[in-house]
């Protein structure tokens, strides 16, 4: 991923993840596999009538290029491999929900990218972090990782973020959101691990959400190519690397066609996700290397279940896959199936 403000450069690089991994979800809640689970708060525990957590109506507009759009993300998804993998602990995030009494530590800016005068932007998210003593970060070059306190109603996360040999952590970029729980999904521009300044934890695909074979918000979508100089609501910011009217812009709302058969997919988690694809959308969240969409990181689980990683069986319950490779489910949805919104789909007051 890149993170990059109009006058800003923040570089990030996301690539395929080729290993496993997830961790505690922000809020799970139980519920019978396809169903609604009846509860007040979506797993993401942003606004109910944010972007993320408001389903599309059974019938919406679609861009007057859709289709162009569409094809794009094909062509990409062709030149790397014809795969859509589903990143966990690689180019993914863990995500810690910490108590009212864990540790709070003054981050420091590593200034990564040699742009000092970001140090002000960014100093009031770094002040006093809640930093549990278990806290890790994303494998790959992100480093990232996303911290939730339901006790402060707070939610960080950051991109690059290392510990040196003192347990002192720093960050190269990220952000703070106060009263969480009545934000929309949306980071003040220019703050935010991700290169459209859209929260991690509120796209990241939980393990819970999976068990449970239910997901109450839209997901995130990651490609190669997006639109150079152009962002879409509900994103603030863009690295887009590609000129074209027909490429798309970070921020921009998908769906999956609501006619494709969801019970298609042979692998249970593949149409879980691709339910709410339908039901919520996804959004264009950052350029990456691959065709990609993110889902937590499973070290945290698998520290409180005896190791074991749960994705395997999540996602190929039934070994159906060669070489395990799990991590390439969603290319059983197919990519020609999905739907482009128009720009700004959404924004309160168009």
């Amino acid at each position: 991923m890149r993170a990059r403000a109009r006058w800003v450069s923040i570089a990030v690089t996301a690539s395929l993840a080729l290993t496993v991994g997830a961790g505690p979800a922000l809020a799970g809640q139980g519920g019978r596999a396809g169903n609604t689970p009846r509860h007040s708060r979506p797993d993401n525990g942003f606004a109910l009538r944010g972007p993320w957590n408001t389903k599309l109506p059974a019938s919406v507009p679609l861009a007057p290029n859709s289709a162009a759009v569409v094809a794009s993300i094909q062509q990409d998804q062709q030149s790397h491999s014809g795969i859509w993998g589903l990143n966990t602990d690689t180019f993914s995030t863990p995500i810690f929900t910490v108590g009212r009494n864990t540790p709070v530590q003054r981050w420091t800016y590593s200034d990564c990218l040699n742009m000092p005068q970001l140090a002000p932007v960014i100093a009031p998210s770094l002040a006093a972090v809640p930093t549990p003593a278990d806290l890790i970060v994303s494998q790959g070059t992100d480093e990232s990782t996303t911290i939730y306190q339901p006790s402060t109603d707070t939610y960080w996360d950051f991109w690059r973020a290392q510990k040196d040999a003192s347990g002192h952590w720093s960050a190269c970029w990220g952000g703070e959101i106060k009263h969480y729980s009545k934000n929309p999904g949306i980071f003040k521009n220019p703050l935010g691990a991700s290169a459209s300044g859209l929260p991690l934890g509120a796209f990241t695909i939980r393990i819970s959400e999976l068990q449970r074979g239910y997901i109450d918000h839209a997901i995130n979508l990651i490609v190669p190519r997006t639109q150079a100089g152009c962002f879409s609501w509900p994103a603030t910011r863009d690295d887009g690397n590609t000129a074209g009217s027909d490429i798309p812009c970070e921020g921009q709302r998908l769906r999956l066609n609501p006619s494709f058969d969801v019970s298609t997919p042979y692998s249970p988690a593949a149409r879980t996700i691709a339910r709410a694809m339908q039901k919520y959308g996804l959004i264009l969240t950052d350029m990456g290397g691959a065709v990609v969409t993110m889902a937590e990181d499973p070290r945290p689980y698998e520290a409180t279940h005896g190791g074991v990683n749960p994705y395997p069986a999540l996602m190929d319950p039934d070994n159906l896959l060669p070489n395990g490779e799990w991590q390439y489910v969603l290319t059983q949805i197919p990519v020609s199936q999905l739907q482009a919104l128009p720009l700004n789909y959404g924004e309160p007051g168009r």
